[in-house]
């Protein structure tokens, strides 16, 4: 949906990438609009929405959900596009959705008309949504729960001129939520507004690690970290910790890469401050910080079409995986990157033009994009697993049992749980190694919560492993061996004597260049002489095989 913008112009366009060829249909049954649409890979599909798509009712159930179906899986951004006040979101599919959100936005400053609001679409028929108001918005007082019905497609917004943040929403089937403000000063007595928009994640999709890079060509940006739980200590580089409850959030201003922890799950958005904050040719704009737990490892990205002269990617990521990055295929320039105190992070601001982007890289980093023009700005994150890693209660690590010997692959099955011992889909679970062998790979849980991870061990010696999931670690040690080599077979005995048709057996001992048992290993007897015999026989843990046949005929035999 598309919250109504400041004025009667505002344009509303979908943009629309995939990874690969596909097809889809956007569509609004309630005004009647439907649209086909077709992806190629590296590239961005616009879709421009009817004028009547905008929501611009407080306390009212109209039918301006949009639904948008595709043969494969896609990214969609909105821009909600009106001269002098301008933002973006980052769409959410719909299997990812929840059904318990706190609404965060920002509250009315100068403008009469910048007022905060919440807004919600149906997925289900006869889905019940409760809202809490955090203010008095209308006639729906503060504190005071209230229900509205919504089918899918139904959409609800609500309009305050007091600070709706912290609002809670929960409804009977998963919902979309939206927050922002129609026109917000920020901070709230700096011209001048511009419009905020954001796709809310659900609770379950929070986190507790945040990484943080200054909007390029500004002098220090707003940010907002709102708590999900009572007694949520909220860390941030260079503040005093502060303490807040459900519903509550602290607000303060950011210059430089930064790091920001919760010791429970929280939310965070980062806004640009209004142009005379100072003196840029910028405007507010409002973007959610995804958990660094949330980050994938390729994005494509596009900016608006025209109408910004400055347009900005930021990008964070593991300090071990800069050199992997890329843009559009071209290497990242390392020297852009900042190092982010007391993290293994980095962060970088970098300049694009209007266009398409896709970024890769061999670890998870994050991606934010940006603009600005006269008294215009607009932003979103790139992307986000958004999975449910705040419910994940528990991570079981089963490494392989055999040993591990250099040039082998080792790997391990982990296994993400919530706190009913229920399988976590989706959640990215890394795999770390130092010691003899350095490593990093990553992957997200089916639909059992497993996911499978590997590392070749190339180098004799010890590695410290670590499988991480949200919160959640476990490490152990890994001893990789030498590569045993085939270096001494003993036969025994040297001779025998025996009569024909009588059993003759041999045992045969294979050891390692260190005198070691080499089970496992096939050896080849071969009998000549007066008979002739063959057999292909494996070792046992002792190294050992034992060859036994019957000779008929009289005379030598040799076995070797």
């Amino acid at each position: 949906m598309f919250p109504a913008n400041l004025g009667s112009t505002a344009t509303y366009t979908l943009f629309i990438s995939g990874g690969q060829a596909t097809s889809g249909n956007v569509s609004i049954p309630g005004i009647g609009f439907t649209q086909d649409f077709t992806v190629t890979p590296g590239e961005i599909t616009s879709v421009q929405m009817p004028s009547n798509v905008a929501v611009n009712t407080s306390n009212v159930i109209e039918n301006k959900g949009i639904r948008v179906t595709s043969n494969d899986e896609i990214t969609i951004y909105g821009l909600n596009r009106q001269q002098f006040t301008t933002d973006a979101f980052l769409a959410l599919p719909e299997d990812i959705l929840g059904q318990e959100y706190l609404s965060l936005g920002y509250r009315r400053g100068l403008v009469t008309a910048g007022l905060e609001y919440l807004a919600i679409v149906g997925t289900r028929d006869g889905t019940v949504v409760t809202i809490t108001p955090k203010v008095s918005a209308g006639v729906r007082p503060a504190g005071v729960s209230y229900d509205i019905t919504l089918n899918a497609g139904q959409t609800y917004q609500l309009k305050s001129t007091g600070a709706l943040t912290g609002s809670v929403i929960t409804a009977t089937a998963p919902i979309a939520v939206f927050g922002g403000n129609v026109c917000a000063n920020i901070p709230p007595n700096t011209q001048f507004c511009d419009h905020l928009v954001e796709q809310l994640f659900p609770e379950d999709a929070w986190g507790t690690n945040f990484l943080t890079v200054p909007l390029k060509t500004r002098r220090g940006d707003t940010f907002i970290v709102l708590a999900g739980e009572d007694g949520t200590t909220v860390n941030v580089t260079g503040r005093d910790p502060q303490t807040i409850n459900r519903g509550e959030f602290t607000e303060f201003i950011l210059g430089e890469v930064s790091s920001i922890n919760a010791t429970k799950p929280v939310l965070v958005a980062q806004y640009s401050n209004g142009s005379n904050f100072d003196g840029a040719l910028a405007d507010p704009f409002m973007l959610l910080i995804p958990p660094s737990e949330q980050y994938e490892g390729q994005y494509t990205v596009a900016t608006p079409a025209s109408g910004f002269r400055r347009n900005f990617i930021n990008i964070i990521s593991s300090n071990t995986g800069i050199g992997s990055l890329t843009l559009n295929g071209d290497p990242i320039d390392n020297s852009l990157f900042v190092p982010i105190e007391g993290t293994t992070f980095s962060g970088a601001q970098v300049d694009i033009s209007l266009g398409t982007f896709n970024l890769n890289g061999n670890e998870p980093f994050g991606v934010f994009v940006y603009g600005f023009d006269d008294d215009d700005s607009y932003g979103y994150p790139g992307g986000t697993t958004l999975a449910p890693i705040a419910r994940a209660s528990s991570l079981n690590v089963t490494p392989d049992d055999s040993p591990v010997i250099e040039g082998e692959t080792f790997c391990v099955l982990a296994t993400v749980l919530d706190s009913l011992n229920q399988p976590l889909p989706g959640i990215r679970v890394d795999l770390n190694v130092t010691g003899a062998n350095q490593s990093f790979s990553f992957g997200n849980t089916n639909a059992d919560g497993q996911v499978t991870l590997c590392y070749t061990a190339g180098n004799i010696g010890a590695d410290q492993v670590t499988v991480s999931a949200s919160t959640l670690s476990e490490s152990f040690t890994v001893e990789v061996k030498e590569r045993p080599i085939p270096t001494t077979l003993i036969l025994s005995p040297d001779t025998l004597m025996v009569k024909a048709g009588q059993e003759i057996c041999v045992s045969a001992q294979l050891l390692d260049q260190n005198g070691n048992p080499m089970a496992n290993s096939d050896l080849e007897f071969n009998v000549e002489g007066a008979n002739e015999f063959a057999d292909n026989l494996p070792t046992n843990e002792n190294g050992i095989a034992r060859f036994c046949y019957v000779p008929a005929n009289v005379g030598t035999d040799q076995v070797s």
